[in-house]
């Protein structure tokens, strides 16, 4: 099994996981807007892996999985990770710093954004390929919907509760980030 398999299972183990505390009553790990005020940091981060059911979790690991078959050879695992978590953290601190009447938040979906943004963007950067520009233009019109719109009709009756559009947003934001930093990383404007 290389790295980056790895890396996959990890992160689907550790949403499972995650999972079961909701399952046994123990929410320590959820987005919440009054613990992180009270210096549960860790938030930030794990909120990203709780999810609100098994359908909810069981959408986002599928999503999980077919990025990683699209760009498997792309980054090392620790690149990836990397990205992965910043993906995770844009999503929370958007939420923190613009949705303040968000009080709780659950998914992985905000961070998948990002990473699959972050992914199209770098792959870009080394090979121009149309099945990128193709899979940008579909993020960039679903992100239009989902601000003029809401969810995707049929998206919240999948995940079983109320979708968060607004962390597929900063997720995408963050994604644009962090392949910017890949980019000036490649290109040292001080060279």
């Amino acid at each position: 099994m290389n790295k980056i398999n790895i890396f996959i299972v990890v992160i689907i183990l550790w949403a499972a996981l995650s999972q079961l505390t909701l399952l046994l009553g123990v929410d320590w790990l959820q987005y919440a807007k009054p613990e992180i005020e009270a210096g549960q940091w860790w938030r930030f981060v794990t909120g990203n892996f709780i999810h609100l059911n098994w359908k909810h979790f069981a959408m986002n690991a599928v999503a999980l999985i077919v990025i990683y078959q699209l760009f498997s050879n792309l980054l090392k695992a620790r690149a990836l990770f990397l990205v992965f978590i910043l993906s995770c953290l844009s999503v929370t601190l958007g939420l923190w710093l613009f949705n303040p009447s968000v009080y709780w938040y659950v998914g992985l979906s905000g961070a998948l954004h990002g990473v699959l943004v972050t992914l199209l963007i770098v792959d870009n950067m080394t090979r121009k390929h149309i099945l990128n520009n193709a899979l940008l233009i579909i993020v960039i019109g679903k992100l239009v919907w989902e601000a003029y719109m809401g969810p995707l009709p049929g998206s919240e009756f999948v995940a079983g509760g109320p979708i968060v559009v607004d962390a597929h947003l900063y997720g995408a934001f963050g994604g644009i980030i962090i392949a910017a930093c890949f980019w000036f990383r490649k290109y040292n404007i001080n060279s």
